[in-house]
C-alpha cells in the first residue's frame, strides 16, 4: 500500500506574526507487526529457579506522520511525531509504560542547513538502540523474561535518545556523528518528564556522542557511541551511568559478517523478582558475533552467539550468559516472515538458569 501524500499550502499568521506563504509536504506512513514466542526455562535449586513454560502473541503498531519543508530564511526544515500503540490496548488497566509510544515515539523538530542538522524531539536521533548481529531474525539478542528477570545483554547500553532533549548531527561524507543532550537521565519514567512530583526523573542529566555510517566501503555499516549519566542524589549507587557500544556488519554478496562490543556501567539491576536478586550497580559486558547467508532474493539464513558477563557480587549470580540464536527470514514482497530459535545459558548471570525460546513474526508496512 503506497504512502498517503498530503501537500498543504500554509498562508496564515502564527502568534500574531506574519509568516510567508510556504509549501510544505506532509506523509503518513506506518507499520504492523504480529508475533508469537514459546518460552521454556529450568533452573537449579540454589537459584531457587522454578522450572516454567510460556506462550503467546505480542503486537507492534505504528503511525508515523512527517512533514518537511522550507523556512523563511531558506534553511529546510522537517517535524513529525509517531503514535505506537502496543500492548493490551484498550484495557482499563492500561499502565504508564503501555502508553509510552503516545508520548515520546518518534518525536522531532529539525532545523536543516545544508550537512548539519540541529533536532528537538525524542526518540528521533541517531542511536545505539540495535543488536546489529541478530541479521536475519528480529528484535534483540537476549531473552527476557526468564524467570520475570531481564536479559543482560544490553540492548541500547543505557542510551538517552528516548528522552526529550536537543541534539546535533552533522554529516561528514563517510557518516554522520552526532552529539546529544538530555536533561532528565535515562530513568524507567523518564516519558513523565513534567512539573507534577511524580514525574520528576530520578536520574541527572545525560550526554551521548555517536557515529553511524560506512567509512566510505560499499557494503560496511559501523556504530560507535559512547553515553554518561550522572548518578543522582537519591539512587543509592556509586557509579555514574555509562554505556559504550561498537559495532559492524559487513556485506559480501550472499554472506554478511557482523560483530558487536559494548559495555554497560552503574547497572541497577534490581528488576527481577527472584529474591537475593542482585541490586547492582553491576558492569555488564557484551561482545556478539553473527553470520548469514543469502539463499536467493526472498530466502535468508542466520546465526548468532553471544554472551554478557557481570561483575555481580552475589555467588549464584557469577555465570557468563551464553546465547545462540537460529534465523530464518523469507520475503514476500509486502509482508516478511521470520522465525527464529533461541537458548541461552545462565540467563541474567544466574548459574544454571537455562531457557529455550522459538518465536515468529508477521511484519508489513504501509
Amino acid at each position: 500500500m503506497k504512502n498517503k501524500l498530503i501537500t498543504t499550502a500554509l498562508v496564515s499568521s502564527f502568534l500574531g506574526l506574519g509568516v510567508s506563504s510556504a509549501v510544505a509536504q506532509t506523509t503518513i506512513t506506518g507499520n504492523l507487526e504480529l508475533s508469537y514466542y514459546g518460552l521454556s526455562h529450568e533452573g537449579n535449586a540454589t537459584a531457587a529457579q522454578k522450572q516454567h513454560n510460556s506462550r503467546g502473541f505480542g503486537k507492534e503498531s505504528q503511525i508515523n506522520i512527517a512533514n518537511k519543508g522550507k523556512l523563511s530564511n531558506g534553511m529546510d526544515y522537517a517535524a513529525g511525531f509517531s503514535l505506537e500503540m502496543d500492548g493490551p490496548d484498550g484495557s482499563t488497566n492500561f499502565s504508564a509504560a503501555q502508553t509510552a509510544g503516545s508520548w515520546n515515539e518518534n518525536v522531532y523538530i529539525d532545523l536543516i542547513s545544508g550537512n548539519t542538522t540541529v533536532t528537538f524531539g525524542a526518540d528521533h536521533i541517531q542511536n545505539p538502540d540495535r543488536n546489529i548481529t541478530n541479521l536475519v531474525g528480529f528484535g534483540y539478542v537476549g531473552i527476557d523474561g526468564v524467570n520475570n528477570l531481564i536479559s543482560s545483554y544490553s540492548k541500547s547500553i543505557g542510551s538517552p535518545y528516548s528522552n526529550f532533549g536537543v541534539g546535533v548531527v552533522q554529516n561528514i561524507g563517510v557518516g554522520r556523528v552526532s552529539a546529544l543532550y538530555t536533561p532528565g537521565g535515562a530513568a524507567t519514567n523518564d516519558i513523565l518528564n513534567g512539573l507534577q512530583s511524580n514525574q520528576v526523573d530520578t536520574n541527572e542529566s545525560t550526554y551521548e556522542l555517536g557515529f553511524k555510517g560506512d567509512l566510505g566501503v560499499k557494503g560496511l555499516d559501523v556504530g560507535i557511541f559512547y553515553n554518561k549519566a550522572d548518578k543522582a542524589g537519591q539512587i543509592t549507587t556509586n557509579k555514574d551511568l555509562k554505556g559504550q557500544k561498537i559495532d559492524f556488519s559487513y556485506n559480501m554478496g550472499q554472506f554478511t559478517v557482523a560483530g558487536e562490543l559494548a559495555k554497560h556501567e552503574g547497572v541497577d539491576t534490581q528488576t527481577g523478582t527472584v529474591s537475593g536478586y542482585d541490586a547492582g550497580p553491576d558492569t555488564h559486558k557484551m561482545k556478539s558475533i553473527g553470520v548469514a547467508y543469502a539463499v536467493d532474493k526472498a530466502l535468508s539464513v542466520g546465526y548468532t552467539y553471544g554472551v554478557a558477563d557481570s561483575n555481580s557480587v552475589v555467588t549464584n549470580q557469577t555465570a557468563d550468559e551464553k546465547i545462540n540464536l537460529f534465523a530464518i527470514g523469507y520475503n514476500l514482497g509486502p509482508v516478511t516472515a521470520q522465525l527464529q530459535y533461541k537458548t541461552v545459558d545462565n540467563a541474567s548471570n544466574f548459574n544454571g538458569l537455562d531457557a529455550e525460546q522459538i518465536s515468529a513474526r508477521l511484519a508489513t508496512k504501509f
